[in-house]
């Protein structure tokens, strides 16, 4: 049986440096996956707040592996 995404909670900004701009928010599903929402057009972020738990990250690897969270995981990793 698998679970469909219904809900999703925001558990991170992205930021843009230098200037400390949100450009981006990430999106935690009741899956365990996780997602990015975007601000505008530039979808460049070089800091997470806060760092994502190797806990969170393993559990949306689990459901997929796919550019998102290897984003994720490298800004976590800082």
């Amino acid at each position: 049986m698998s679970i469909d995404k219904e809900e999703a909670a925001p558990v991170a900004r992205l930021i843009r440096s230098p200037e400390g701009r949100t450009v981006g928010w990430v999106y935690q599903w009741n899956t365990s996956e996780l997602s990015i929402l975007w601000l505008g057009a530039e979808r460049a972020a070089d800091q997470i707040d806060p760092l994502l738990s190797k806990d969170m990250l393993a559990a949306a690897k689990a459901v997929t592996h796919d550019a998102v969270t290897d984003l994720l995981e490298r800004l976590s990793r800082r």
